[in-house]
């Protein structure tokens, strides 16, 4: 021992005393490039979903359109974008349904009979069954028939299946798995009929739309005006009738653009958050009002204490900031600017929605609207621009990103030599130590021969 300290423990302090400022550098150097690596990451996500959020305030946003039926127990109604706005009036007279048939038996286990021809039509596919060769052994039942039935009549679009009666008989079905009348079951027999019968005759549904007659072969009429779709449910008593409603979906359209107005803001305040300078104030949060409270507190959860300003070098950060905003401030190419349909900047650079002015905008010319955000000079197409350098492979977040990969590599490189340094260093020391406390050993034993 030394001064009270082993080998052991002076090599470790000494060690730790020389090792500690680079230690110090490179624990900052790594934290500093992981919290640029992560803020890199959460700008490429929010300007993807900002991308996305453009994208869907596309045409389709502005086609947008919703429909109702005013008896609901009678159809419903699908409505897309090519629909036709109007009302329109709905009659319904008769559903389409399957056809069945059906013949009566002693029982299941009834055998058939070992000769005859049976024969199953549905809208020209047959199939027949001869029973001397099907029933050669003589053990075949009703059973087995239902049961060759389903395995040879499946694509023809027939199914078997047996109604047990309760008092031992039962009931050979035959329905088709298709509604309409041209799907009607036709069963040819010879002289050992079984004696089917039709339980439930095909037919195809008949209706009115606006006084037009129309006949379908299903109770799904698709595209029976472009863009409406109907599933027919219940006929109508006589004289009575439905009012389909088709209006162009605002509250649709009202949504994605307030998507976009959150996206912009979210990736806003991040930028002006990582890029802020030290010492000044800035706000993440979004600003739409009392609505988008939730928007809010997520965007205060992007950006922690701790990356704030971690970009403030970042020239072309700013440079997105200041085009995005320059964009905004122009007129599209008919005239209309965002403020003319109740989107204004505010104070803090913020988007705000005026709620009534845009869902009157739209109500009033949708088309113009329209224009304003989709034509080639709209507003989408120019933000898209200004993004696009940003957002495509290999462009700017990913070369930052690449660019600080390369530097946490050559640092973790530093780092384990750094390591690699200090533990020769610690040998060495320990080495050194050692040989010392063994001299002061045997300099305290040699001493003890003179006593």
């Amino acid at each position: 021992m030394i001064s009270g300290m082993s080998a052991v423990q002076w090599a470790e302090q000494l060690t730790a005393v020389e090792r500690a400022g680079k230690d110090q550098l490179y624990s900052t150097r790594q934290t500093q490039f992981d919290s640029q690596l992560d803020a890199y990451k959460l700008l490429e996500s929010s300007l993807d979903k900002m991308t996305a959020d453009l994208e869907a305030l596309g045409d389709d946003a502005f086609n947008a359109k919703s429909g109702s039926i005013s008896d609901e127990s009678i159809a419903k109604v699908t409505i897309g974008p090519d629909a036709p706005a109007g009302n329109y009036k709905l009659e319904v007279s008769q559903l389409a349904q399957a056809s069945q048939v059906t013949a009566s038996f002693a029982s299941e286990d009834a055998l058939l009979p070992t000769s005859g021809v049976f024969e199953i039509d549905v809208n020209g596919d047959k199939l027949t069954i001869d029973f001397a060769t099907m029933n050669a052994g003589g053990t075949a039942t009703v059973e087995g028939l239902r049961d060759y039935i389903n395995k040879n009549a499946a694509d023809m679009g027939v199914q078997a299946s047996l109604m047990r009666k309760g008092d031992g008989t039962v009931e050979l079905l035959l329905t088709s798995t298709e509604t309409g009348a041209a799907n009607q079951i036709a069963v040819t027999q010879d002289d050992n009929a079984f004696g089917f019968t039709d339980l439930v005759v095909g037919q195809d549904a008949k209706f009115k739309l606006n006084g037009i007659d129309i006949t379908s072969s299903t109770n799904f009429v698709e595209d029976v005006i472009d863009g409406v779709s109907l599933e027919l449910m219940e006929t109508h008593e006589p004289g009575k009738s439905s009012t389909i409603s088709v209006d162009y979906d605002t509250e649709s359209t009202m949504d994605a653009v307030k998507d976009f107005v959150n996206s912009y803001n979210k990736l806003m305040s991040e930028i002006t958050g990582l890029t802020q300078s030290l010492g000044s104030s800035v706000g993440v949060e979004s600003s739409i009002g009392n609505d988008d409270e939730d928007s809010d507190k997520e965007d205060e959860k992007q950006i922690e204490e701790d990356q704030l300003g971690v970009l403030k070098g970042d020239a072309s950060l700013r440079m997105l900031k200041g085009s995005l905003q320059n964009v905004l401030f122009t007129a599209s190419d008919n005239g209309m600017r965002l403020s003319d349909v109740g989107i204004e900047l505010d104070r803090n650079g913020k988007l705000t929605i005026d709620d009534d002015k845009l869902e009157k905008a739209l109500k009033s010319d949708s088309a113009s609207v329209e224009k304003m955000f989709t034509s080639d000079n709209g507003y989408l197409n120019r933000l898209d621009e200004v993004m696009d350098p940003f957002t495509k492979r290999d462009g700017f977040i990913d070369m930052k990103k690449d660019n600080i990969d390369s530097r946490i590599e050559r640092l973790e490189d530093d780092i384990a030599s750094h390591n690699y340094r200090m533990q020769q260093t610690y040998e060495r020391y320990l080495a050194q130590f050692t040989a010392m406390e063994g001299y002061i050993s045997s300099m305290s034993n040699s001493a003890g021969l003179f006593y």
